[in-house]
């Protein structure tokens, strides 16, 4: 193949002859770079979301990277850190790229982390941009802290139509005690009770829990409880909010005959979790019982924009990626939209303006990222994934999806 160039003549005089890659090449170098801190989980309970993260990231600056200096102001080197969703090493983190010079960051994923470095991030001036955090506590306007994905609200009211349109009135649940995981308790729990639902007292265990049979035994008695007390069993479920522990959870239930005859449902954390799939027991398990899980939605109508990212990701760490991984693609277009108005060392509330009111207005592959009055994303559209046996195979089937206060279930 040829390559096109571009003869520029003035008053008779050849100046230059310049091809489209050789432009390319020129914008790079006089690109300056910019730091951006990666908080990701890359060996813990979610790391099915740290590793697309990082994944999404990488393809999103090279896709940047072949644009033209006029849109892409500044080449990124990204400073990535293994939190192992932990709070304590997020902080350890967001402090020594604070050393390193870096003002905005990307991740971290759970709630626990975000609670942890917030105070770290206002008093130093870092733009902190979390693609999972949903707890509603942390819905704080005026801060540092931006998510771009829906809080705990949202998914509870997609979750608690899918209760009610499968008939059940009454939820024992059982959830891991971080800030992300009791923002969801809380607010199915409210939004649930609104509708005139039951939700006993359940169990709440500890980050730190690798034995679950003393929470299973507890959530099994009150089923029995519930049942003892005239509810119809059809009309019981378990209602799971944690992380990839949920093998191990599993691994407890699965032997016991009440939990094992018992509907479940679990949230947008556990939603396409390659952990789940990944151990036959517990994904044939989750199978049994339906487990469907609420998680951030795609556009159907951007699947041609979406879908080849989401590819590349794929093909990079065997995970198939969801929005909320997708959404940190967004982000980095985002930053650098702002990047354009804004050097992050000279005037960081220039900076968080710009960034703010490039986010309003920009158009995505996960759609709009307008963010609400707290920094956190207006869309709340969700689809439900179940684990389903196909062709010998445990996989994520789509089974549902929220929009708009509609529910459709296929």
């Amino acid at each position: 193949m040829k390559t096109r160039s571009f003869r520029i003549i003035v008053s008779g005089l050849l100046l230059a002859v310049i091809s489209p890659a050789a432009e390319v090449r020129a914008a790079n170098r006089s690109k300056r770079t910019v730091k951006i801190g990666v908080l990701a989980d890359l060996s813990g309970s979610w790391s099915t979301l740290g590793k697309n993260t990082v994944a999404a990231l990488r393809i999103a600056a090279a896709d940047l990277e072949n644009t033209r200096s006029q849109s892409h102001p500044a080449r990124f080197q990204f400073l990535v850190r293994d939190t192992h969703l932990d709070p304590e090493k997020a902080l350890d983190a967001i402090q020594d790229l604070n050393q390193r010079g870096v003002k905005i960051i990307i991740g971290p994923q759970s709630s626990s982390e975000v609670a942890e470095i917030k105070p770290f991030a206002d008093a130093h001036n870092i733009l902190v941009i979390s693609q999972g955090s949903t707890a509603s506590s942390l819905a704080i306007p005026g801060d540092n802290i931006f998510r771009f994905c829906p809080n705990d609200m949202r998914e509870a009211e997609a979750l608690v139509a899918l209760l009610l349109h499968d008939g059940i009135h009454a939820i024992v649940p059982l959830w891991r005690n971080d800030a992300g995981n009791n923002g969801l308790h809380d607010s199915v729990q409210i939004r649930f009770q609104a509708f005139g639902g039951t939700v006993a007292s359940g169990f709440r265990y500890e980050p730190a829990t690798t034995d679950f049979s003393a929470a299973t035994n507890s959530v099994a008695s009150q089923i029995v409880s519930l049942i003892g007390g005239g509810t119809n069993p059809s009309a019981i479920a378990v209602y799971l909010a944690a992380f990839e522990e949920v093998v191990d959870v599993f691994h407890s239930a699965q032997a016991n005959p009440t939990l094992a005859n018992t509907a479940w449902y679990g949230t947008s954390s556990l939603a396409l979790s390659a952990a789940l799939t990944g151990d036959s027991s517990s994904a044939g398990f989750a199978a049994s019982v339906g487990f469907p899980n609420p998680t951030f939605g795609l556009p159907d109508a951007l699947q041609k924009r979406w879908h080849p990212i989401a590819d590349a990701i794929e093909a990079r760490t065997g995970i198939t990626a969801d929005a909320f991984a997708l959404s940190t693609y967004d982000a980095l277009f985002v930053v650098n939209l702002a990047l354009v108005h804004a050097k992050p060392q000279k005037n960081f509330g220039t900076l968080k303006a710009a960034f703010v009111e490039e986010a309003d207005h920009y158009q995505g592959i996960t759609g709009s990222t307008a963010l609400d009055a707290a920094g956190d994303r207006l869309n709340g559209d969700f689809d439900f994934w179940a684990v389903r046996l196909r062709n010998g195979n445990y996989t994520w089937v789509r089974v549902a999806a929220y929009s708009n206060g509609i529910l459709t279930v296929f």
